[in-house]
């Protein structure tokens, strides 16, 4: 994100002026304690989501990347709200893959009708409209192209470009991003890249860089290759990111993510995981809701965990599966 007008003594940092500044840092550590998942096996494993982070989703087509996302983003917005910041702090999902009007469709799911019900037109007009009063004061606003803008001039949306779209919405709104989601790495478009390897490459190193400009942690959807349904177990592993293998180096998470009713046959036998910290296995049932999430990669800390979950992407809700007992649950030798 080149810029002739920088003043580059700003990227300097003394010994002294780096001390002053973790101490400040480290105590706005202990007072804000960062965007965790909302999920209690989760977040007593994974370290809060903090100014600056990149965080990586890895999962093939139709597993939950973009779902999952937005459910992040609504959980957050709703703290936001639950904080009394409303007009000054946001979320901000940047979409390169679907127009803004079809991820709103996300965020107007409810517990009475899904984003397949409103995606299909099947909500009346008159319950659709209440939940547009009120989506018009939630803390979420989404960067991307709008079918209601068809026609008018605009800009690629390259990174530097989604970035001047975040300094305008602060400079006109005054509202600060407090997370940032990227629907996906391998669509966004690089500056100057001669072709879709090199810019998937170049794009989460300029990510990373982005989320430490805005001062607001960065989710990431990465698309993992057609090598993970080959398969017994099908998690995403860091070295399946698409043409991504600089996302292993730059994210300071990774986690892999597993829908299995969309690979494996009716009837198929349940999946046995791994409960890492308790040295016991559980043995699963493949339903609708069924999501396997893997923690890849955590900078600064060591070891790998796995997750069961119930997951309803046409809600967006997540909840940690009741771990199976007796004859279900076994010592692992």
């Amino acid at each position: 994100m080149k810029d002739n007008n920088a003043d580059f003594s700003i990227l300097v940092n003394s010994p002294a002026e780096l001390s002053a500044a973790y101490a400040t840092w480290y105590k706005r550590i202990l007072s804000e304690p960062g965007i965790p998942w909302g999920i209690p096996v989760i977040d007593e494993a994974v370290i809060p989501m903090r100014p600056g982070d990149l965080v990586g989703l890895v999962a093939r087509p139709g597993h939950g990347k973009s779902s999952l996302m937005a459910y992040l983003g609504r959980t957050e917005a709703r703290r936001i709200i639950e904080r009394n910041a409303v007009g000054k702090e946001v979320v901000v999902y940047v979409t390169w893959e679907s127009s803004a009007e079809e991820i709103e469709t996300f965020f107007l799911s409810d517990g009475k009708w899904s984003a397949s019900d409103v995606a299909w037109g099947r909500v009346p007009y008159e319950e659709v409209a209440k939940k547009l009063v009120k989506r018009a004061g939630f803390p979420l606003w989404t960067i991307g192209h709008s079918i209601a803008k068809a026609g008018q001039p605009t800009p690629r949306m390259t990174l530097p470009a989604v970035l001047s779209a975040i300094e305008t919405m602060q400079e006109d709104y005054g509202v600060k991003p407090v997370l940032l989601l990227f629907d996906y790495l391998q669509l966004i478009p690089i500056e100057g890249a001669r072709g879709r390897v090199e810019s998937v490459m170049e794009a989460p190193p300029l990510i990373k860089e982005l989320a430490m400009r805005i001062g607001a942690p960065a989710v990431c959807g990465v698309q993992a290759s057609r090598q993970v349904d080959e398969r017994a177990f099908k998690v995403p592993q860091a070295h399946d990111c698409q043409w991504g293998s600089s996302i292993e180096q730059a994210a300071d998470k990774l986690f892999g993510l597993w829908r299995p009713i969309r690979t494996e046959p009716v009837g198929a036998e349940p999946i046995e995981i791994e409960y890492s910290d308790e040295g016991r296995t559980a043995v699963l049932d493949i339903t609708e809701k069924l999501l396997i999430m893997q923690l890849l990669k955590q900078r600064g800390d060591a070891g790998r965990k796995t997750w069961g979950l119930q997951f309803a992407p046409q809600y967006l809700t997540l909840a940690e599966m009741e771990r199976p007992t007796g004859h279900y649950e076994a010592e692992v030798e």
